[in-house]
């Protein structure tokens, strides 16, 4: 287990998150949503940024190189 700091675009604390290597970030981003379930609602889709960059849905925790107590920054996606 990694442990990560999950910011979720709306909320107004941090979180811990525990994510797992093989996780991909669209899972990463749901167990952040689902924990922070009870102070912010996202209908919208969500995606992950890491160090300012906006990650693929498919790529995995491992494959992105994120470390434990690195921040990750979970938005919805913007439809134009």
């Amino acid at each position: 287990m990694i442990p990560l700091y999950g910011f979720l675009q709306g909320d107004t604390m941090g979180l811990l998150v525990l994510a797992d290597e093989d996780d991909t970030i669209t899972t990463l981003a749901a167990k952040l949503a689902a924990a922070a379930r009870v102070r912010v609602q996202h209908r919208a889709p969500l995606c992950v940024f890491y160090k300012g960059v906006r990650l693929d849905d498919d790529m995995t925790v491992g494959r992105a190189r994120i470390e434990a107590l690195d921040r990750i920054d979970v938005r919805e996606i913007e439809v134009p």
